[in-house]
């Protein structure tokens, strides 16, 4: 069972994650609350741009620390905690357990991973002049984040579904592995035959897509682009993480900011040069950063 006092843990012990970052009490000697720092967090799902923006934003010359991301704290703040109350040693790669272990982390602490962040502390003798976090997800972290970290500025990353899961396709990262457990019977194995999603036993998948984008990403599998069970896989992973985190609420909430230079939606289809520009100009500027260029 995974109790309040469990997920509570970095309450009970000072956990350093990086040499820049920490989780816990007591703090170290002269480091300093999350708060105390200009902070940039990216919104979106898997498959939006988040690294390649990460990049961009590097070749346009802003100097930033990166966080430990995401994957990192989820791993060692929400699932490691979990895993020792549970007796076992391996971390789960499969990614549909990964999202079950955030969704019960969210029953305790709604805030989610939005309240992992909010409750880091720093060394000051390892930051640049500005801390970058990917990511936030859902309407709740993202709420979370922007009352509990007044000096945030947030940039939402999307894009179409049809380009998110062809991200995800190409990608061939084993951090997309679905264990055999967490398929249906049904799923188990891909009919050569594919007239639609179910035909998958991915039914749900097409409340996300078109009818003819339906049919254009079956195409995949004929043309031998990706297997059936490929495609089977990460749109399952699609639909779990969808399911998990609604886009439509987390932008509304970054949509009614009070501040217009507090929020930035960037569409990721545009050039990552250019979406570079439009953060550091619009959410970087205010706080005095300088570029390397």
């Amino acid at each position: 069972m995974y109790d309040r006092v469990n997920t509570t843990r970095p309450n009970l012990f000072f956990e350093q994650l990086s040499p820049v970052v920490g989780v816990g009490f007591p703090v170290p000697k002269d480091w300093l609350p999350i708060t105390s720092f200009p902070l940039l967090i990216i919104v979106g799902m898997t498959g939006v741009g988040k690294s390649t923006i990460t990049k961009a934003l590097v070749e346009e010359g802003l100097d930033f620390t990166l966080l430990p991301n995401r994957r990192i704290l989820t791993e060692r703040i929400i699932i490691a905690p979990m895993l020792k109350i549970q007796e076992k040693l391996v971390q789960p790669h499969c990614r549909i357990k990964r999202l079950t272990y955030t969704r019960l982390y969210r029953e305790y602490f709604p805030g989610g991973m939005g309240h992992i962040l909010a409750s880091l502390h720093l060394n000051p003798q390892e930051v640049n002049s500005m801390l970058v976090f990917d990511s936030l997800r859902g309407e709740n972290e993202v709420r979370y984040a922007a009352r509990a970290l007044k000096n945030a500025k947030f940039v939402m990353l999307t894009a179409p579904n049809t380009v998110r899961l062809e991200r995800l396709l190409k990608r061939h990262d084993s951090f997309d592995w679905i264990a055999s457990q967490e398929l249906d019977d049904n799923r188990q194995t891909v009919p050569e035959a594919l007239t639609n999603f179910a035909s998958l036993g991915v039914s749900e998948a097409s409340a996300y897509f078109t009818a003819k984008e339906e049919q254009e990403i079956l195409e995949l599998v004929k043309k031998q682009v990706v297997t059936g069970v490929e495609l089977r896989d990460k749109l399952k992973i699609f639909v779990e993480e969808s399911q998990n985190y609604d886009s439509v609420p987390t932008k509304q909430v970054l949509e009614a900011m009070d501040t217009s230079d507090r929020s930035l939606i960037i569409d990721t289809i545009d050039s990552p040069q250019e979406s570079a520009k439009a953060i550091i100009s619009r959410l970087c500027k205010s706080v005095n950063i300088k570029t390397n260029k």
